[in-house]
């Protein structure tokens, strides 16, 4: 068994979908003959507790979880700090073939070339958002002189991690183009492992139906990516119910005043109900229990959103309002039973829904697709971290 050292910021019993993301390399890892530990904060700084992602993580895996120094704004900054002081006595008490770190947040990344130099560890960098990218489209038009010393220092930071990485991973393909494109010279480190679903998240899921018709939308409405706009889907919801189908609109999440506003200002307040954050677990129960499961995209190209994923194994039908050359829509045309609307248009999204609500039907488990499960993704980072071993030896 080869040993992997894995640094994620967040990390079980913390929720949401970055978790997710490295839980699932864990659980699977030991599988392909890979034994992780994972260093990560201290259980005390969780803002968004659930345990029962927990399910995943094996008793036997070694989980180190570092107290953080006050006085750091920023969480990230702060792990780092708290990994440059504690990383000699755990890499002097274990034997690491590798090392994976998984961000954003981006700032504890900056450990991984002070590892290899001193250690000799070689390190797979995962990119769950773009960093310097995102930071550029978030900022060109901004003129002050702050912005462009943060491009700056950002950039100079980035460039060195991804010097020495072994391999650098992002969660799709158009991500994994800009940055080939960004540092054309070591083009050929970067490649896509996606997000996914885990089968067995579903076993013994009870679906949860608040209403006759649900439309149900889980996760955040404001993301990094930009503001996932309901205001369209909140129309088509109107026009729905004053044909006489009964349609209601579900949100899975921490309710967002802006959008709760929105439902008035459409006139669809008595057709939406907000539930609040819920656990990882509960939240499939009720998109297990939705007749649509929706998706609206933002505006940056490379936004994929891991909530399609977890819909796939649902085996619901689902609605995504996304850009015709966004991730979101190239994932559309790989599966059955995914309507992709531009998000403007609104009669197509009235005729889609209406369409469902007239031929109910549930989508046929054979063909969820094998290359978004969580192991077979986890087989596709095992492939580089075999090939760092070989070449090691």
């Amino acid at each position: 068994m080869k040993n992997i050292l894995i640094i994620a910021t967040f990390f079980p019993p913390m929720g949401g979908v970055g978790t997710v993301r490295v839980a699932k390399y864990v659980k699977y890892l030991t599988t392909f003959g890979w034994n992780p530990t994972v260093v990560t904060i201290d259980d005390k700084y969780i803002t968004n507790y659930d345990d029962t992602l927990l399910k995943d993580i094996k008793k036997d895996i070694k989980i180190i979880k570092l107290e953080l120094k006050d006085g750091y704004k920023k969480i990230g900054e702060a792990f780092y700090r708290a990994l440059r002081k504690k990383i000699y006595v755990i890499i002097q008490n274990n034997r690491f073939d590798a090392l994976f770190i998984t961000g954003g947040p981006f700032e504890p990344m900056k450990i991984a070339p002070y590892i290899w130099k001193k250690y000799k560890i070689p390190y797979v960098i995962d990119l769950r958002d773009p960093w310097k990218l995102q930071r550029l489209i978030n900022t060109n038009k901004i003129k002050n002189i702050k912005s462009r010393v943060k491009r700056f220092i950002i950039g100079k930071n980035e460039s060195r991690i991804f010097k020495y990485a072994y391999s650098i991973c992002t969660v799709n393909d158009t991500m994994t183009k800009q940055y080939q494109k960004e540092y054309p010279k070591i083009k050929e480190k970067f490649i896509t492992v996606s997000n996914g679903y885990d089968q067995e998240d579903y076993r013994n899921i009870k679906p949860k139906k608040l209403n006759e018709f649900n439309i149900v939308y889980a996760g955040k409405f404001r993301v990094s990516a930009g503001f996932r706009n309901p205001q369209n889907i909140f129309k088509a919801i109107k026009i729905i119910n004053d044909k006489g189908k009964h349609v209601n609109f579900i949100h899975v999440g921490q309710p967002e005043e802006d959008v709760i506003e929105l439902t008035k200002t459409e006139g669809v307040e008595n057709y939406c109900h907000f539930v609040g954050r819920k656990s990882y677990k509960e939240s499939l129960e009720y998109c297990k229990g939705a007749d649509i499961l929706l998706v609206i995209g933002g505006n940056e190209k490379s936004e994929q959103t891991g909530k399609i994923f977890d819909y796939m194994g649902c085996a619901k039908p689902i609605i995504a309002l996304a850009n015709k050359d966004s991730e979101i829509t190239e994932v559309c045309k790989k599966a059955d039973d995914i309507y992709c609307i531009d998000k403007d248009d609104i009669d197509k999204m009235v005729s889609t829904i209406i369409k469902i609500i007239d031929n109910p039907k549930e989508i046929n488990k054979s063909v969820l697709l094998k290359e978004y499960t969580r192991e077979y993704l986890t087989k596709k980072l095992v492939d580089i971290l075999d090939k760092i071993n070989m070449k090691g030896k």
